[in-house]
């Protein structure tokens, strides 16, 4: 059998494509059982092959929403986590605090038992205390150390104040004298290590 090459135009291949499926039509038209066979069972298998794509389709959306949704629990307890963890330091820092304070109020007494003196309260107030350290700081009042404002000026008389009041009244927890102050128990803390590391008595 011989053949023979033929030069491909795609003007050619087209028209030819498109008389094929005219001629499909046609077929369909008249009632050709056969050709009509074919395209049901073509149809049936391309709308077969849809609805797996959608049901595989689905099935990925559920396992996505699975996955994020685990992430999201994940997420949601390591900030529950790092919420507990900075409380128990919270605790923790109050309950060392009250227990200094405990200890200083019992050797306060034991030291007045054993002179055998009557216990006598001595303490002078917070106002008191502060007046006498901003003495040294002309221009700064009471108002200004209790202020919200963080101006450098500011710094060092507030932190004075605070550890004057430490110092002197034992009775007065960090989160009380923080009160006082209007600020942060942790600040009342960082303050009077700070001045005691200048002085040298850490």
């Amino acid at each position: 059998m011989n053949v023979v090459a033929r030069e491909f135009h795609p003007e050619a291949g087209l028209a030819a494509q498109v008389q094929h499926y005219a001629e499909i039509r046609n077929r369909i038209a008249r009632g050709d059982k056969k050709t009509v066979n074919v395209a049901t069972a073509q149809a049936l298998s391309d709308a077969l092959l849809v609805g797996e794509l959608r049901e595989e389709n689905a099935a990925l959306k559920r396992d996505l929403t699975r996955a994020q949704n685990s992430l999201r629990f994940v997420a949601d307890r390591e900030s529950h986590h790092r919420q507990i963890e900075a409380k128990l330091q919270r605790l923790e820092l109050d309950l060392a605090d009250a227990q200094a304070r405990i200890l200083s109020q019992a050797e306060m007494l034991l030291a007045i038992n054993d002179v055998g003196d009557e216990p006598a309260d001595h303490r002078r107030p917070v106002p008191e205390i502060v007046a006498e350290v901003l003495a040294d700081y002309p221009g700064t009042t009471w108002a200004d150390v209790k202020s919200l404002r963080r101006t450098r000026e500011l710094v060092a008389p507030r932190q004075a104040c605070m550890v004057a009041v430490y110092d002197e009244r034992k009775d007065l927890s960090l989160p009380q004298i923080g009160r006082l102050f209007n600020r942060d128990h942790t600040t009342v803390l960082h303050a009077v290590r700070k001045v005691k590391a200048q002085r040298g008595e850490a």
